[in-house]
C-alpha cells in the first residue's frame, strides 16, 4: 500500500510544489480565451436572446393587466422590461407579432401546468373534470387575463386577428386529440357531442372570467361555474356506456 499523504488547508499535498499555468508546457495550460465566433457565440446569444424574450414576455402580461391591449404598446412594454425599443422590435416587428407569439407561449405553458396536474387523476370522466376544474383556477390568474385581453384586442387589429386565427385552430387540434383519449377510456359512443359539451363548458369559463374583469367583487361566479360544471358532468356521464359494457 502507498503511505497516505497529508494535504494543507487548501487541499494541496504538503511538501508538493504544484505547477502554475504559466509553468506548464504551452500544449497544456488552459486556454481561458472566449472563441471569437462558432457555437459557443451564437449558444451565448441565443440565450440572450431567450432572456430578453421571457422579459418582454412578463412586461407584456403587466402592462395587459393595467392598461388592456389598447394601452399595452411595444414601447410601454419596452419601458417595463428595460429594454429599448429597437430592441424589442427586433424580436417582434409589431404589436401584433408580439401579442401572437405571447398568446402561444401562454397556452403553450398553460396547457403544460394542465396536464401535469389532471395526469394525477385517474383517466376518463375524473381527468375531464379535472382538466376544468384547474381551468378555471388558471382564469383566474393574471396571465389567463393576458390571454383575454389578446383575445378581445384582436377584435379591433385585424393581423392580430388573421396570426390568432392560426394559433387557435393549432392549439385547437392539441386539445381534441387529448380529449379523443379521454373520451375512449369513458367509453363514449359519441365523442363528437361530448367536445361539443366540453367545449360549451370551457366557454362558459372564460366567460366568467370575463365577467370577473368587468365585476371583480362578484361573490356568484364561483357557484355559476359550479352549476354548469354538474350540468356538464351529468351530460357526459349521459353519453358514456356502462362500466359492464
Amino acid at each position: 500500500m502507498q503511505p497516505a499523504v497529508r494535504t494543507g488547508a487548501a487541499g494541496n499535498p504538503q511538501g508538493v510544489t504544484m505547477p502554475s499555468a504559466a509553468a506548464m508546457p504551452a500544449e497544456a495550460a488552459p486556454n481561458t480565451e472566449r472563441p471569437a465566433g462558432g457555437r459557443y457565440s451564437r449558444g451565448t446569444h441565443a440565450a440572450r436572446r431567450e432572456i430578453t424574450r421571457s422579459k418582454v414576455f412578463e412586461a407584456a402580461i403587466a402592462c395587459l393587466h393595467e392598461s388592456g391591449y389598447a394601452g399595452a404598446s411595444t414601447l410601454a412594454v419596452a419601458k417595463r422590461a428595460g429594454i429599448s425599443r429597437g430592441a424589442l422590435l427586433k424580436q417582434f416587428a409589431t404589436k401584433a407579432d408580439l401579442y401572437a407569439r405571447l398568446l402561444e407561449w401562454l397556452l403553450d405553458g398553460l396547457r403544460e401546468e394542465t396536464l401535469g396536474y389532471v395526469h394525477g387523476f385517474p383517466a376518463g370522466l375524473p381527468r375531464v373534470m379535472a382538466w376544468l376544474d384547474f381551468t378555471w383556477e388558471l382564469y383566474k390568474q393574471p396571465r389567463a387575463f393576458a390571454v383575454l385581453e389578446v383575445m378581445l384586442g384582436s377584435r379591433a387589429d385585424p393581423d392580430l386577428a388573421d396570426q390568432l386565427d392560426k394559433v387557435g385552430r393549432s392549439r385547437q387540434q392539441i386539445e381534441k386529440q387529448l380529449l379523443t383519449l379521454e373520451f375512449d377510456a369513458m367509453k363514449v359512443v359519441d365523442t363528437h357531442t361530448a367536445g361539443v359539451a366540453f367545449l360549451q363548458m370551457f366557454a362558459t369559463v372564460r366567460g366568467l372570467a370575463v365577467e370577473r374583469l368587468i365585476n371583480k367583487r362578484s361573490s356568484s361566479l364561483d357557484a355559476a361555474f359550479q352549476m354548469q360544471r354538474r350540468q356538464t358532468e351529468t351530460f357526459l356521464r349521459s353519453l358514456a356506456l356502462p362500466a359492464s359494457s
